[in-house]
């Protein structure tokens, strides 16, 4: 049997102290893969804390700029790695090399890190106020050591030490604790390794950025109690995220947890009319797309069952039933795909295309369900669920009215999308719809399905709960996704030489927008 790998804790790759081993699965063989992997007692965890404590202290006292280049360092030591990265993501979870892996995820990942590096230098996201006639000042500052827990789905973009939460906890100053994702573990492993060198080239605590592997339950939902814990952010099922969000916020800590959703798409009979057969290609795409293995995937479509309705219908099951199994990210995933679509047939749910099965240990063919509005409204919480992977359901409403009525059933998504017609002909309907959507989802998209998301400052990447929680935040966008591993301190009467310079009248290096005595200056 092949040494259980180390993990990374104070600086030093150490044998973990183990209560059990796994291994990943290859998905499209449906085997086990070769490496050995921990699942870490509390001494482990213990150890990563207080190591952690220790830096960010250190880090604390560090110029943003120290910050800022040991993220660059460290995207460019990534960059060099790309291929080795994207190997060992695609064998561990049969996502595509091209384009998906090499062509989308690793450069959206290096750009997240960039940007976040900008965004620690540059000091904006701070949002330092200054009144002269009273002498109170604040700013923004880290919370201390950031948890990270990361989903399947996305190795790189969300990965445990190369993701969004991974780069907004580093760009305001958190030392973090990540805890790989057993789907990826190769990848944690290869990109701490890079990360551990780009702390010595630039400077930093050795123990800002520890990897862990495995814990159980009990260990996690500990961890994020932790009082040493400054925040924790989580992204995957809503039923590992609501435990960790209890017992984080049963204990006062902050946390950031991004969840389930199903992402409604609204198709306005105009958009239907109009331009049916294109809309239903942009769906099937949207849902088979790297097998439905996006947050942001459309999990229900409300549509008006006229016959502009019926004829989408049989177009798109048709487009369906011509795409073959897809391999999902493993074996688990896909006995929870099964498990979710049985459960709405036993609901109800009628199959245009697909069959409920599994078509190889991590593989299913695309699956389109359908019920009717009366039916959702009548048990909305039996149809309105999230079903993660290649599967939807579509509701086929008697009018407009009913089409609304049953959107107002949806709980909080992360994004939802709205399809008109162009020549104008659905505005009434367009800005009653628009409304309901509005008030459910942290991202609206006119005529375009909800996948496919820019990584640029104006972008939200959160929802009402249960999608995400606080939904105030973004797990997208710098600099404001940084704010949800910050919190803002008071200085009352300080004398200048005193003051973090983020505060003082002399404007610090990169001269950040700062409020000074009612006023956004420059400076």
């Amino acid at each position: 049997m092949p040494a259980v790998e180390p993990i990374l804790v104070a600086g030093a790759w150490k044998p973990a102290t183990t209560t059990a081993t796994y291994r990943a699965i290859d998905p499209s063989s449906g085997t086990d893969r070769e490496a050995v992997w921990p699942v870490s007692t509390w001494a482990d965890v213990d150890a990563a804390l207080e190591a952690a404590t220790v830096a960010a202290r250190e880090l604390a006292a560090m110029p943003p700029a120290r910050l800022a280049a040991f993220l660059e360092r460290y995207a460019a030591r990534l960059e060099a790695r790309a291929a080795d990265l994207v190997a060992a993501a695609h064998a561990e979870t049969g996502l595509a090399v091209k384009p998906r892996l090499a062509d989308v995820e690793m450069p959206r990942t290096l750009d997240q890190l960039r940007q976040a590096a900008a965004s620690a230098h540059e000091g904006t996201w701070r949002m330092a106020m200054i009144d002269h006639a009273k002498n109170i000042r604040a700013a923004a500052f880290g919370l201390g050591p950031v948890v990270v827990f990361p989903p399947a789905n996305f190795p790189f973009a969300y990965g445990a030490v190369t993701g969004g939460d991974f780069a907004a906890a580093i760009a305001a100053g958190n030392p973090v604790i990540a805890k790989a994702h057993a789907g990826h573990p190769s990848v944690s492993k290869i990109a701490a390794e890079e990360a551990r060198a780009a702390l010595d080239e630039t400077g930093l605590p050795a123990a800002t950025v520890q990897l862990v592997h495995g814990l159980e339950p009990a260990d996690g939902e500990r961890l994020v109690a932790d009082p040493r814990v400054g925040a924790t952010g989580f992204t995957g099922s809503q039923t590992a995220g609501e435990k960790l969000f209890r017992a984080a916020t049963a204990a006062g800590r902050v946390i950031w947890v991004e969840m389930g959703s199903v992402n409604p798409v609204v198709l306005l009979p105009g958009a239907v009319a109009e331009r049916g057969d294109t809309i239903a290609d942009e769906l099937t795409t949207s849902v088979t797309g790297s097998a439905g293995q996006f947050c942001t995937k459309p999990g229900v479509v409300f549509l008006v069952g006229d016959e502009a309705g019926r004829r989408f219908i049989q177009s798109l099951a048709g487009k369906f039933a011509a795409i073959g199994p897809q391999v999902l990210l493993g074996p688990a995933g896909c006995e929870r795909l099964v498990a979710s679509i049985g459960g709405l047939e036993t609901a109800g749910a009628r199959i245009l295309a697909g069959v409920a099965a599994a078509a190889g240990p991590a593989s299913h063919a695309p699956v389109l369900l359908e019920v009717s509005g009366r039916e959702l409204l009548a048990r909305p919480d039996a149809f309105i669920v999230e079903a993660f992977g290649n599967a939807t359901v579509l509701v086929v409403c008697a009018s407009l009215d009913e089409l609304e009525r049953a959107v107002a059933c949806v709980r909080g998504s992360l994004g939802a999308s709205l399809y008109a017609a162009k020549d104008g002909g659905d505005e009434a309907a367009f800005a009653s719809v628009v409304r309901l959507l509005l008030e459910r989802s942290g991202r609206v998209i006119e005529n375009r399905m909800p996948t496919g998301l820019a990584v640029v400052p104006s972008m939200q990447h959160g929802g009402p709960w249960p999608s995400a929680g606080p939904p105030f935040f973004s797990a997208v966008g710098f600099p404001w996704t940084i704010l949800r591993f910050a919190r803002r301190v008071c200085f009352d009467g300080w004398t200048e030489s005193r003051l973090p310079e983020i505060v003082r009248d002399a404007a610090p290096e990169g001269r950040p927008w700062r409020y000074v005595d009612h006023a956004w200056t420059r400076g």
